[in-house]
């Protein structure tokens, strides 16, 4: 059984922004997750293919770096994808070390059904929460993740986030 420590903690997590903006996104994830599980796809999967319907004819890094999927995850993903039919992969003719991956048409088929589940986890995630409220928190948001851009960032770091965020 695990010990509970009460203390007068300087940060209570119900009060921190980053444990409560972890804890939402969680269970956001677990509903995405499911809704897309129903559409026989997984969570990592949506995450290449949502990158892929903004961005098609990414290499494998780009695609990793850009939908914010580690290295070894997004092997396993691309390899599934391709058993699936949903994306092609090819050698680039300049640079025969990497390979262009690209939807064929039946990954782009998925889009919109897939795009549905994320309206009806967010819709989910957001009843009865008023819209100007809805505003502000996007507002915030965007501040908290511009203000973190600009925090301690090298040219180099920053590229990289700015390629997650994207």
């Amino acid at each position: 059984m695990a010990e509970t420590h009460h203390s007068n903690s300087i940060l209570p997590m119900s009060q921190s922004f980053g444990h409560s903006l972890r804890h939402v996104n969680r269970l956001i994830q677990r509903d995405l997750g499911s809704r897309v599980s129903r559409l026989g796809i997984t969570l990592g999967q949506w995450y290449a293919l949502r990158t892929l319907w903004h961005t098609d004819g990414l290499t494998q890094i780009e695609l990793a770096q850009k939908s914010g999927i580690a290295g070894p995850a997004m092997v396993i993903a691309v390899r599934s994808l391709l058993a699936m039919g949903l994306v092609s992969r090819r050698r680039p003719p300049d640079d025969k070390r990497k390979y262009i991956i690209s939807l064929t048409e039946k990954g782009w088929q998925l889009e919109e059904e897939t795009l549905r589940a994320a309206i009806e986890a967010n819709r989910e995630a957001l009843a009865g929460i008023a819209e100007e409220d809805i505003d502000t928190c996007m507002r915030v948001l965007h501040a908290a993740r511009d203000n973190l851009l600009n925090v301690g960032l090298t040219v180099e770091t920053e590229t990289e986030v700015d390629a997650m965020i994207e």
